[in-house]
Parts: C-alpha cells; structure tokens; sequence
C-alpha cells in the first residue's frame, strides 16, 4: 500500500556505491527518490541517504572533487536525517587507518 503522502529521499551517489537494490526498495514502499547531482541537493534533502563502497580515501576525493563535501558536513550537522551505509557511515569518521591523513568529513 503506497501513502498519500510519499517520503522523499535524497540519494547520495558518489560513484562508487550499489543504490540499485536499495533504490528498488524504496521504489516498493512508495518513496519519491530524488539523485544528488549538486551542493544544493544536498541541503535540500528531507531526508539523505548516502550508500558506498570502496576505499574511504577514493570516496572523500570525489566528494571534494563533485563540490559535495562542505555541504554535506554541514547536512551531517543540521539534525535532518542521515542514514549512511558502509563508506557512506565511515565518512562521518575524523578520519580512517585506511587512508592515513585524509580528513573525514567528522
């Protein structure tokens, strides 16, 4: 049963992360899913969801390199709801023993 009412959902796609099932899912149960493609996306957000895999320095990279990073340190901040999976949680870190040196987004 869809609500009247969909929950919309941000979706945080860095490039390197495997949102098809999860998408899917969110499909299912009648969320209105919205892909991250700016800064402004990110501030925008009811509700962010931020899924990723891979190396924590690789992903903090191409969140400098897409111009996503302040604004989502600021999202992290501001009480909306985060849900980071894998990477996308290890990204709040000050940092990680994977990738010595390279600043998270805590």
């Amino acid at each position: 049963q869809v609500s009247a009412t969909m929950v919309k959902v941000s979706f945080l796609d860095y490039g390197a992360g495997n949102i098809r099932s999860l998408r899917n899912a969110l499909l299912r149960v009648g969320c209105d899913i919205i892909d991250v493609q700016s800064a402004e996306d990110i501030a925008n957000a009811q509700i962010l969801i931020f899924p990723g895999v891979g190396s924590f320095g690789v992903c903090i990279d191409n969140l400098h390199s897409k111009g996503y990073f302040e604004a989502l340190k600021a999202y992290a901040t501001s009480g909306k709801p985060f849900y980071g999976i894998c990477l996308g949680m290890q990204s709040l870190f000050e940092g990680s023993e994977e990738t010595p040196g390279k600043a998270g987004l805590g």
